[in-house]
């Protein structure tokens, strides 16, 4: 069989590329768009964030970018009983409460729910997990490299233990601080609120497989190690989480998503989200840094 010349390639390119059409869910299908509800409960951070939006049009241009909702009743409960509501910062688009008003507690359930006009009313529930200590072991060897004068590429050998009995599940990020961070649905990296003044940046590691992100599946109890190469300036953190089953289904569902996104005609990947009603995800996680120094 002859290989197909060039320019068929190409009039089949074309081709195909004519035939998408934008579709806007309400208006075309009849479908109404739902509320989109992101939110992880922290601990160790001062402040809650929920950020809630609204799905985007079925094959839009920017299906990470949804459009926040302003003018939703965002509230949060620790007995599914009594609410209390979270207010909403008119420069970042996302709804907050410090935990001096709602305190997160490990081991503890969290109910969570929106609504706004329009909008289906959605609901979820998480538990925050227990920190467990598990050895970790965390070798940092920095390499100066020829692209940036003030950015090193750091290596990275990370060791911990599985703490037994239980499933569990781990993250690591590289810590940056900012002063000027907006959420971003484009970006795979949180931003969350640390104080009243101050932001801290977290960003997904990555080893020689994807992204940082595991489970103790088959390996309960059992030494675990990853390995990893990153760029940053001259303070360098770590910053280790211990995630609740909602979190890592969601990243890793995220990671597949981010692999296929821009390859033609796979089969798309279904987000993980535990959102009644909804979409997106309510999760909990715990945390440690590790911080590194170098002259």
């Amino acid at each position: 069989m002859k290989t197909p010349p060039l320019y068929l390639i190409l009039l089949l390119t074309l081709c195909l590329y004519s035939c998408i059409t934008y579709v806007d869910t309400e208006k075309d299908l009849g479908i109404k768009s739902k509320l989109v509800l992101f939110g992880y409960l922290v601990p160790q951070l001062d402040t809650t964030v929920v950020h809630v939006a609204s799905s985007a049009p079925l094959f839009t241009t920017n299906p990470r970018n949804p459009a926040p909702v302003p003018n939703a009743i965002v509230e949060l409960s620790d007995n599914n009983n009594t609410w209390v509501q979270l207010a909403f910062d008119t420069v970042n688009k996302r709804y907050f409460i410090p935990q001096t008003d709602f305190p997160i507690i490990e081991g503890k359930t969290y109910y969570i729910r929106a609504a706004a006009p329009e909008f289906e009313t959605v609901y979820s529930s998480c538990t925050v997990p227990y920190f467990r200590e598990t050895n970790t072991i965390v070798e940092i060897q920095k390499i100066d490299n020829d692209y940036w004068d003030d950015w090193f590429e750091y290596k990275a050998d990370i060791e911990w233990d599985d703490y037994p009995g239980e499933e569990n599940y781990y993250m690591f990020c590289g810590k940056e601080f900012r002063e000027d961070i907006l959420w971003n649905w484009n970006d795979d990296d949180w931003g969350y609120t640390h104080d009243t003044a101050y932001f801290f940046y977290w960003s997904i590691l990555w080893d020689g497989n994807g992204r940082c992100v595991y489970s103790d599946f088959g390996q309960d109890g059992k030494k675990m190690s990853t390995s990893i190469n990153t760029y940053a300036s001259n303070d360098f953190g770590i910053t280790f989480f211990q995630l609740d089953k909602n979190c890592y289904q969601f990243e890793t569902d995220a990671a597949r998503y981010d692999a296929d996104f821009h390859f033609l005609m796979l089969e798309p990947v279904q987000l993980y989200s535990n959102i009644k009603n909804g979409y997106g995800v309510f999760g909990a996680f715990v945390m440690r840094d590790y911080a590194f120094e170098f002259e």
